[in-house]
């Protein structure tokens, strides 16, 4: 019973660093036609993390698992980690003009701990039905 409430205590005291990573909701800040601005909040993680991450887009093996279609349009997705106000997003930009309405990918997170894919689907609204929308 001694070495149970032994191990419980040094569980406390040292640090875990074995929880996992995860991907929160995408939240999308540009329209269609616009180079696509998003962020994803990064789950249970500290900007210490941020540091040691490595994201990208999927490997084209890994849309095939999926079942999607990785058009090369993807290949030019950006992704970086980004601490702010202590909590930890990845940003997801693209170079240019999002000419789709909708945008569907798989992102892959690499950190010393594990290994996460996820997919993703951003719609873009013309800016034009945003206003409509917004006068409602």
């Amino acid at each position: 019973m001694r070495k149970l409430i032994f191990a419980l205590v040094l569980g406390m005291m040292v640090p875990n660093y074995g929880f996992a990573l995860g991907l929160g909701d995408i939240e999308v800040n540009s329209k269609l036609n616009q180079q696509l601005d998003a962020r994803i909040d990064l789950l249970s993680a500290s900007p210490e993390d941020a540091e040691v991450l490595i994201i990208k887009l999927a490997s084209r093996e890994e849309f095939i698992k999926a079942g999607l279609d990785r058009p090369h349009s993807l290949t030019a997705l950006r992704f970086k980690p980004l601490v702010e106000n202590g909590r930890v997003f990845i940003t997801v930009k693209s170079p240019k003009p999002i000419h789709e309405p909708s945008v569907n990918f798989l992102i892959e997170v690499d950190w010393p701990q594990g290994h996460l894919i996820r997919e993703y689907t951003v719609l873009l609204e013309p800016p034009a039905l945003m206003k409509q929308q917004g006068n409602r």
